[in-house]
């Protein structure tokens, strides 16, 4: 009886002989098939990923809902264009992810931290790059797709404060020259092939900081090493002279692995 009950509930039964019925077995459903209606994921997506982004919900950031991105492999089903973070202009109105978003909030308002304990002056606005962008990782012709191709990291520049002053990236960080002539030491020559003596190996950037620009800047860099998965600035490549590169990219087995450079 048991058994009857439960299938009159399911309401998916048939008959046997003897006037019994037992439950029709339903096939697992193919994982891959879109759900019915739909026209795929990029065109789209479901409700729950399009609105509930608790950044811009709390407000966080301050923006708006962008279309769903697809060119290729690339793109990003519920992307943020987000044009302030706590109160902190984003130049570019950069293209991010929900994630990407809660974590630009905290970076302004650490950085926000940092410019009034080390500058002296409120945090105006953080010069940022356009967030999504379809390309290669360093822009190169081939190999992995850079996390900007997914709308999961943002580049900063500068940072502009209350007083009109403009930290730049580029301009300030305190960037590692070796003092010596010798082309081994420029990193010109292999020194195993010159028998010169290797190039010095570089001080930590904040031991190398001398200004409160750069003292601002190391500091920046380091907390964010804290949050973000993949951060990369000057030290990291000539890619990244100019500016800071932070993400949330996957790196490792347990994606549990980061990058501070």
């Amino acid at each position: 009886m048991r058994r009857l009950a439960a299938a009159a509930l399911l309401g998916l039964v048939a008959p046997i002989a003897g006037g019994e019925t037992v439950p029709v077995p339903l096939g697992r459903p193919d994982p891959g098939a879109a759900a019915p209606g739909r026209s795929g994921l990029a065109d789209d997506p479901p409700p729950v990923r399009r609105f509930a982004c608790p950044a811009l919900l709390q407000g966080l950031v301050a923006g708006r809902l962008a279309p769903p991105l697809r060119d290729g492999e690339c793109g990003e089903t519920s992307p943020l264009e987000i044009g302030a973070a706590g109160g902190v202009a984003l130049t570019g109105k950069p293209l991010v992810t929900c994630a990407m978003a809660g974590e630009v909030a905290w970076l302004a308002a650490e950085a926000g931290r940092l410019s009034a304990e080390i500058l002296g002056s409120p945090l105006k606005a953080l010069v940022t790059g356009p967030g999504y962008e379809c390309r290669n990782r360093n822009r190169a012709e081939a190999g992995k797709l850079s996390e900007h191709a997914f709308a999961n990291a943002m580049d900063v520049a500068g940072f502009r404060l209350a007083d009109g002053r403009e930290i730049g990236v580029e301009k300030h960080w305190p960037h590692w020259q070796p003092h010596s002539a010798d082309p081994a030491a420029q990193g010109n020559a292999d020194p195993a092939q010159t028998g010169a003596p290797a190039a010095p190996k570089a001080p930590p950037a904040a031991e190398r900081a001398t200004s409160a620009e750069a003292r601002f800047l190391t500091a920046v860099h380091a907390a964010a090493c804290g949050r973000f998965t993949t951060v990369l600035g000057p030290d990291a490549n000539a890619y990244h002279r100019g500016h800071f590169h932070f993400d949330l990219g996957c790196h490792g087995r347990a994606c549990d692995f980061r990058i501070c450079e």
